[in-house]
């Protein structure tokens, strides 16, 4: 699925370095960090610093409407536009926005890089976090296991923000 993916994506669309960010916010409204997008040869680093989180494990998801309005279910679902399954275990997945779990420590905060190949910040291409109809980012109550569906049985999204691409 990957090199498939990749080589849908249109090489000339793909400008290194473009940026987008997400602001995040709590199901109370509170914010609770950002999260910063920069396009790659290799796919889309994922910078995110939170603080805040339940400690321990939180599945992790990019969504296919940019909406956050808690409870989040205004965000839509797990970007797929190639209808893969569920989880970066399952052998037909995963989904674009399928990524490994985010950890909190003991204090709340979340400091970490995550490099997803298979979305681009490229406007309208397979994949796009920049597409018309937005994207957003969660994070999840509960860790993702990676292959139950339709969410890796990693309940209600805790955190939400909507992806937008930097000036």
């Amino acid at each position: 699925l990957a090199v498939t993916v990749m080589c849908a994506i249109d090489e000339t669309a793909l400008a290194a370095g473009d940026k987008a960010s997400a602001s995040m916010i709590a199901t109370n409204g509170n914010d609770v960090g950002s999260i910063d997008f920069e396009e790659t040869l290799a796919g889309v680093l994922i910078t995110v610093r939170l603080k805040a989180m339940p400690p321990g494990p939180h599945g992790f998801h990019i969504l296919d409407i940019g909406r956050c309005e808690p409870p989040f279910t205004t965000a839509g679902k797990i970007l797929n536009p190639l209808n893969a399954k569920h989880g970066l275990r399952h052998e037909e997945g995963p989904e674009m926005g399928n990524m490994p779990n985010l950890h909190a420590a003991s204090n709340g905060e979340v400091i970490a890089e995550v490099l997803n190949p298979f979305v681009t910040l490229a406007p309208d291409a397979d994949g796009s976090l920049v597409r018309e109809s937005g994207t957003s980012i969660v994070v999840r109550a509960n860790p993702d296991d990676h292959t139950t569906q339709p969410d890796g049985n990693s309940g209600a999204p805790i955190a939400c923000g909507v992806i937008k691409q930097s000036k």
